[in-house]
């Protein structure tokens, strides 16, 4: 298991930072931002294993599957909401029946939702006792099984994310991504905000999920045209941004391949119906892709883009990534993000911008 200590962290903190540092390989300034040593994570996932009649949350460490006791990379409210409701499954054969993984999903501000997922159909029964669970814990419940969810409160819990002094409120939904450490994502908010180009212009956004940097963006720029191909997260992005009240995020449901070609007049989306393109002064793009970084037609797109903020969570692909767009483009800064402390994954950031001429 882990071993979550200050000193630990710190070790490990810095072989990530020397690492960076070496792939990195540029003049440009680099930020680095610790996490906290604990308590950091607000999304957890286990499946449930099953000893002497007993249920026990269970992980894979090291290929296999193990029970877990603790959780302390977890929230407090989490780690707390641990122990009571495995104690509650444990007492009610309702719960317990069929049941093959649990999620939890925690907000700094003190709401939870708890997702239990099961191989059978959730009958009266255990809506009654999974109500009588919400209403004593003040937490939000859903039952899922095949063709079935069952909603208990709400099917979100709301983050205030904080950057340059301001702040703003997010809906982060079950069944969409969503940043696990929120004090690492007030970094990256807060880097973003300070280090882009300010300016009276429009932002391209590719990935844009629920809107996490969307709604930061449309604070910057003139106006922003966000796209994700996911539908689950362009319903709660419109949400987000009703929430937020903002009137200059224009959005649609694509890829990032199909925006850039829908904006170079390559393809027409009905999907954009209603958004005029031309009317978009855009010298800004900002990415945000899955792990496995920028297919090869974005990023020969991209060499006529102006200005580049380039976020990623996968460090192998961005750096592989960066190392093209070095061909039109200069390295103004970049930065690593501690998301996911004790383990090799790092978040990168870097701010790029032309050198070559159109």
């Amino acid at each position: 298991m882990i071993k979550v200590t200050k000193d630990n962290y710190k070790k490990l903190f810095l072989e990530k930072k020397v690492f960076f540092e070496e792939q990195i390989d540029n003049k440009a300034p680099k930020d680095y931002f610790e996490s906290n040593y604990r308590a950091f994570r607000h999304r957890a996932e286990f499946s449930i294993l099953r000893k002497d009649s007993q249920l026990f949350y269970g992980m894979t460490i090291d290929g296999k599957k193990e029970a877990v006791n603790s959780f302390p990379i977890a929230s407090n409210l989490i780690q707390e909401l641990m122990v009571l409701m495995l104690d509650k499954i444990n007492n009610h054969a309702e719960l317990s029946s069929k049941l093959f993984q649990i999620e939890f999903q925690s907000s700094r501000n003190g709401e939870a939702l708890i997702s239990l997922i099961y191989h059978k159909q959730l009958g009266q029964d255990w809506l009654n006792i999974a109500s009588i669970i919400s209403e004593e814990y003040s937490i939000s419940i859903i039952g899922r099984s095949k063709k079935q969810v069952e909603v208990i409160g709400k099917d979100f819990v709301t983050e205030i994310y904080n950057y340059s002094n301001k702040a703003f409120p997010l809906r982060l939904y079950d069944q969409c991504f969503s940043q696990t450490n929120p004090d690492i994502c007030d970094e990256m908010l807060d880097w973003v905000s300070t280090y882009s180009q300010k300016q009276m212009r429009d932002v391209m956004e590719l990935h844009c999920g629920l809107g996490t940097f969307t709604i930061l963006l449309s604070h910057i720029f003139n106006k922003v045209l966000a796209t994700e191909n996911s539908r689950p997260s362009i319903k709660a992005l419109k949400i987000n941004i009703d929430l937020n009240k903002r009137k200059n995020i224009f959005f649609g449901r694509l890829s990032g391949k199909e925006t850039l070609e829908a904006f170079q007049g390559k393809r027409y989306f009905r999907r954009l119906d209603g958004i005029n393109l031309d009317e978009f002064k855009l010298e800004t793009i900002f990415l945000d892709p899955p792990r496995e970084g920028l297919d090869k037609n974005t990023l020969e797109e991209l060499k006529d883009i102006k200005n580049i903020i380039y976020i990623s969570c996968g460090f192998e692909s961005f750096v592989r990534d960066l190392k093209q767009l070095k061909e039109t483009h200069r390295i103004v800064r970049t930065a690593m993000f501690d998301q996911f402390p004790y383990t090799d994954h790092i978040e990168s950031g870097a701010i790029l911008e032309r050198i070559t001429p159109v």
